[in-house]
């Protein structure tokens, strides 16, 4: 069931990865970090997977896509959210919404890093018998 949508799913899944590794030369994780997964400078991003919301259409549905740029030490950072928004949204099928932008206290000291939520969606459709 739903086989050539989960076929494109998992393209889009991996271009994603493939592309925010390539591009910014920093780890990608998905969904979760284990503690021992952490890198040892607060540089990664992190792609989770949304809730699935209805669209007009009976057979369609958007799903939110959270790319999680967390950056340390780097003036840079909202360049560098521009290039991240372009990289994301030229793989097809997703749409940049928005972003939000924290200043995130690391562990229990005084220092800080930077953590740029981008929002996208994409729209997918699913077999529904009317």
């Amino acid at each position: 069931m739903n086989e050539k949508q989960k076929m494109y799913m998992n393209k889009q899944r991996n271009k994603l990865v493939k592309d925010l590794e390539t591009i910014f030369h920093l780890p990608v994780f998905e969904d979760e970090i284990a503690e021992d997964e952490l890198p040892s400078t607060a540089n990664y991003f992190l792609v989770v997977y949304g809730d699935m919301r209805a669209t007009s259409s009976v057979k369609s549905v958007y799903q939110e896509v959270f790319v999680v740029y967390v950056s340390e030490d780097n003036g840079d950072v909202e360049p560098t959210t521009l290039d991240i928004l372009t990289v994301v949204s030229n793989i097809r099928g997703i749409e940049f919404n928005r972003t939000i932008k924290e200043r995130v206290q690391k562990n229990e000291t005084d220092d800080f890093v930077d953590q740029v939520t981008l929002i996208f969606r994409r729209k997918l459709t699913y077999e529904c018998q009317i």
